[in-house]
């Protein structure tokens, strides 16, 4: 179940991710559309950059949105710096297999040092290590790839990220989402339409849900 940020809140994010129209939180201007990338397997589903117990307060929430197991082993998590460089790789340890939609164990949730959630399904829990002391970038990127390395499914936080960005970038979290346990989420179709400003929305976490 997602849930939605107050109004307050959501205007207040808005006013400052998006101020000036069509500039986002970084000052940028609007990218340009990237190839159309729409998964039928795997999507990064939720991620939060940062929370309330700081920048490694963090999450990558993965989703099997197809109507069989799948086995993604040796599938790789990408993190993206802003300036769009690969600065940590997460493998899938072998023997993870995501149940098919709608059904526990459809998620895989890799979890930061400082990771102070809830985990509603913790099924497939993966704890992350990340080298970066910021983890991931507020202003970088997710990708995941299969052991082929293909690219499957991104978001980025900038519009510079282009290696992990779909269409126009999400709105990135910041101090003020801190305190309102806010993460970047899909709704709860996990719709895909490779565009990753209207895919994602600053929700409250829900990681495992």
């Amino acid at each position: 179940m997602r849930r939605i940020l107050g109004a307050s809140a959501v205007f207040a994010i808005l006013a400052m991710g998006m101020a000036g129209g069509v500039a986002n939180a970084a000052g940028e201007t609007e990218g340009t559309e990237v190839a159309p990338l729409v998964s039928s397997t795997v999507v990064v589903n939720e991620v939060s950059t940062r929370g309330i117990n700081g920048l490694l307060d963090e999450f990558i929430e993965l989703r099997n949105i197809s109507n069989q197991p799948l086995d993604i082993s040796g599938y790789q998590i990408r993190i993206w710096s802003p300036s769009g460089l690969t600065f940590e790789t997460v493998v899938v340890p072998a023997n993870t297999v995501l149940a098919p939609r709608n059904n526990p164990g459809q998620y895989l949730v890799l979890t930061g040092q400082n990771f102070g959630g809830t985990i509603v399904d913790a099924t497939n829990v993966l704890p992350m290590n990340l080298a970066n002391a910021e983890g991931i970038p507020t202003a970088g990127g997710v990708t995941v790839h299969n052991p082929a390395a293909t690219r499957l499914d991104g978001v980025a936080f900038s519009n510079a990220v282009q290696q992990a960005r779909e269409g126009q970038a999400a709105i990135p979290e910041s101090a003020t989402t801190d305190q309102l346990t806010a993460s970047n989420t899909r709704n709860i179709l996990s719709t895909d339409t490779d565009n990753n400003r209207v895919d994602f929305s600053l929700q409250l976490r829900s990681a495992g849900q």
